[in-house]
Formats: structure tokens, C-alpha cells, sequence
């Protein structure tokens, strides 16, 4: 069997930071419905952890799980693992699920994927939704590129539509999206018709980001609150954070290529008030496409530095 390697090296994804610093702010806002220490946090933090060491230093959450499906991986991932309240579960996302305890507490949940939407993601969606405790946050992250020519028939076919090209590659994000969607809609449904009314759970959306690091990635979440618990979730305001998408309208980040000093320069008119960002990319030449991306993202997108000489 081949050695475990990892697809992708998450310490240099700046959109996906990015994403990563939203939720955790939009997190720590939950208070209201629960305090956010006391949530358990579960994730898939392969070898990187980046979202866990977030995670557990913002919202000081510590009780955590990684789940890893891929047996090769387990030295690597015991041996990075950053802190000593993470247990690792190695086993697929659809078995560990079921074993967690989902339905004692709210958890926060992150189905964080590398691969795109199909069968095995909304069966792990399905089994989310209807476990989860109310006041769990539930966030899914799928790869939204369009399919290789050979697959996607078959990838639009397993998805239940007949079509065999319906979309333009940049429309493959909504296009998951809306999947993704109804398949929490179809979850809930089969839940509530099992329960009587005062038990039934709402899916309120917070989370339709895009953002590419290379391949164009999807992130779809929320938070699953039963009408017992409604009045504290709109307590949560995470609604007003400017970031946060309730329908099909996606949020998009984007990170432009800026340099320190143009980044510093930028920073010096924010917050943007009365075109202040305008005229400072005009005096330093910064486009202004690029200065606006940069004005939507500052206070979340990390600034990466090399050391040098002089």
C-alpha cells in the first residue's frame, strides 16, 4: 500500500483562511444558545489541523474529534496532532457519524471535502441532519470545478439530473449548491415527519461562500434549531455579520495579489467610508477591482510574509 500523502497544503490556501477566520467569527457569536466553549467541535483535519487550532484558541472549544478515512494516514495524523483534547477517529465520515453522539448536544460539525458533491457526501449530510441536536451548526465544503469531460455524465446522472452539459464551468457552484441544499431540505423532512410539531428542526443558512485557492471550492452551512430554541438562535445575530448568505446568493472571496506595502497602505483608509479606499488605490496605483476584493476581506485574510535578508 502506498504511503499517505496529502492532497493539498493547507498552510498556503489564503482564501481558505480566509473562510476559515468568517466561520470562526460567526461562531463565536452562538452564546446565545448555547455558550460556545460547550460545544463539541468535529471536523477532518487530515494532517494540517488549521481549523482545530482556530477553533480551540478563539472559541476555546475542547472537546474535539478529527475523523480520517484513510488508514495510511493514522501515523501522520496522530503524530500533527496539535493538541491533546483532539481524538481521532479513523474511520469514513458515514460510519464515524452514527457513533459520535450527535443527538445528546449540540455539536459543530465541518464536512470538510476535497472531492466534489456525489452520493457519499449526502448520505454523510443525511446522516448529520437527522442526529444532530438543536443548536448544532452544520457546515459542509465541497469541490464546486466542473467535472473531466469523461465524468460528467456520469457525475450529473448519480446527482438525479438528465442533463448531460446544463452549465457553464462557473455555474457548477450553484448548480452543487442547489443539490446540497435539497438534500438537507429532503433530511429534514424524513426527521420532522418522525417527531410531533414542538420537535421539529429548521435549517437556518449562515454560510454560501466561494472561494479558489486553485479549484473553485463551495462552503454551505448553518445551524439546525428546533422552534423550542428559536428565539435565542435570532438572539445570535450572525445574520448581520456582513459575510453571511440566508439564500442562493453566494458570498465570494477573493484575495488579490497586493504587495506588504500596497496591503499596508490599503489598511491605512479602513474601515472604507466615503470612497477613502478608492482614492488610496488610486495614489498608489492598485487597481480598483483589486482594492475592493482586498476591502471586503481585510479584517479576515492572513498576511503571509517571507523572511528576508534586508
Amino acid at each position: 500500500m502506498p504511503p499517505f500523502r496529502p492532497k493539498v497544503d493547507y498552510s498556503l490556501r489564503p482564501a481558505k483562511a480566509t473562510a476559515r477566520r468568517m466561520i470562526v467569527e460567526a461562531l463565536s457569536q452562538l452564546t446565545p444558545l448555547m455558550p460556545v466553549e460547550e460545544y463539541r467541535y468535529v471536523g477532518m483535519g487530515s494532517t494540517y489541523f488549521r481549523d482545530f487550532q482556530l477553533v480551540h484558541r478563539r472559541l476555546g472549544i475542547c472537546d474535539m474529534i478529527t475523523i480520517e478515512g484513510d488508514p495510511r494516514a493514522e501515523a501522520r495524523v496522530r503524530f500533527n496532532l496539535p493538541l491533546a483534547c483532539i481524538k481521532v477517529v479513523m474511520k469514513r465520515t458515514g460510519d464515524a457519524l452514527p457513533q459520535i453522539g450527535l443527538e445528546n448536544r449540540p455539536h459543530i460539525i465541518w464536512l470538510d471535502y476535497e472531492s466534489r458533491v456525489d452520493k457519499g457526501v449526502l448520505s454523510d449530510l443525511e446522516e448529520a441532519v437527522v442526529r444532530c441536536a438543536s443548536a448544532s451548526v452544520l457546515i459542509v465544503t465541497v469541490n464546486a470545478d466542473r467535472p473531466p469531460d469523461n465524468e460528467r455524465e456520469r457525475w450529473l446522472s448519480e446527482l438525479g439530473d438528465g442533463r448531460s452539459d446544463p452549465l457553464a464551468r462557473a455555474e457548477y457552484a450553484q448548480f452543487s449548491y442547489r443539490v446540497i441544499r435539497q438534500q438537507i431540505r429532503r433530511a429534514l423532512g424524513s426527521r420532522n415527519a418522525a417527531r410531533p410539531k414542538e420537535e421539529h428542526i429548521t435549517f437556518h443558512q449562515v454560510f454560501h461562500m466561494v472561494y479558489s485557492d486553485g479549484a473553485p471550492m463551495l462552503m454551505v452551512g448553518g445551524a439546525l434549531v428546533a422552534e423550542a430554541d428559536r428565539r435565542q438562535w435570532d438572539e445570535c445575530r450572525i445574520g448581520t455579520l456582513e459575510f453571511t448568505r440566508s439564500a442562493e446568493e453566494s458570498f465570494r472571496i477573493k484575495i488579490p495579489r497586493l504587495t506588504r506595502r500596497e496591503v499596508q497602505h490599503l489598511l491605512s483608509a479602513m474601515p472604507d467610508t466615503r470612497d477613502k479606499v478608492k482614492h488610496a488605490a488610486s495614489v498608489a496605483g492598485i487597481p480598483p477591482r483589486d482594492a475592493q476584493e482586498f476591502a471586503a476581506v481585510y479584517r479576515y485574510a492572513p498576511l503571509f510574509v517571507e523572511t528576508e535578508d534586508w
